[in-house]
């Protein structure tokens, strides 16, 4: 951890009274005024940076819960991080894995299941076991004109074994700077059907989606997208996949529930 230590010691050993506190500094005996200590503990502390070696950051180390969570308490427990604003009020602090596509990506020109995402490469991600929140918005251009569009698979060729899987998507196969319905499906297994949505002729699909899911194994997830027919679609800038762990595969609240 960054250096927190409380003042630099003064060079005389000798204790003078019950104001002082001996202390050690590089193998001398020293002493530190209790001044220094008061200062310390009523002044918010400021750590140093961090660099790129472990042990330089701050950090906490999994613990048991506070049976009844105290106002400003951060904790963790080995599921989450969690943070209390008033006493009993504990909530998840998320710790969020995304991905988003900063440039257009070109699809292979096939019907196979191809990662949405290439930036890192393989558009994969690593899980260990637990409950998952997710969200992901995707726009894709350039598709067959062909009526039909595309499957979603969350999973895609990702080694995770996952369960529970609870989901919707709402979207349109269109042109998005229209005014038309937007249709919906839900699922609770890691794929959409094919089409996604009702088969049109457009060549863009456009779907925003949300829900849930466990990991029983841990591995890798890949969102990935399988047109109907086959085109060199592209996903539009600014789509993006974000999945955060909310406690392990029993969780059930967190929170002031009763």
């Amino acid at each position: 951890m960054a250096d927190t230590k409380i003042s630099a010691a003064t060079n005389n050993a000798t204790v003078a009274g019950t104001d002082e506190f001996a202390t050690n500094k590089a193998g001398a005996s020293n002493r530190t005024a209790a001044s220094a200590v008061k200062t310390y503990v009523n002044t918010a502390p400021v750590f140093a940076a961090g660099t790129a070696s472990a042990n330089t950051w701050p950090k906490l180390t999994a613990g048991t819960l506070l049976t009844t969570p105290e106002a400003g308490a951060l904790e963790l427990d080995g599921n989450c991080l969690y943070g209390t604003t008033d006493a009993g009020n504990r909530g998840i602090i998320p710790i969020r894995h995304l991905i988003r596509c900063n440039a257009t990506r070109t699809l292979p020109n096939d019907t196979n299941e191809n990662a949405i995402f290439d930036s890192p490469t393989n558009g994969r991600l690593t899980l260990e076991t637990g409950t998952y929140l997710f969200k992901i918005m995707c726009g894709i251009t350039s598709m067959s004109a062909t009526s039909g569009n595309a499957l979603l698979d969350i999973l895609g060729a990702g080694t995770a074994v996952c369960d529970d899987w609870l989901y919707n998507c709402i979207g349109k196969d269109g042109t998005l700077i229209s005014v038309t319905a937007v249709l919906g499906v839900m699922a609770v297994i890691q794929s959409t059907p094919a089409s996604m949505f009702t088969a049109g002729t457009g060549a863009q699909m456009w779907f925003t989606g949300e829900g849930t899911f466990t990991v029983t194994t841990a591995g890798t997830l890949i969102p990935s997208i399988d047109q109907v027919t086959a085109a060199a679609a592209v996903v539009a800038i600014g789509s993006f996949f974000y999945c955060e762990r909310i406690g392990d595969t029993g969780v059930v609240s967190v929170g002031q529930w009763d």
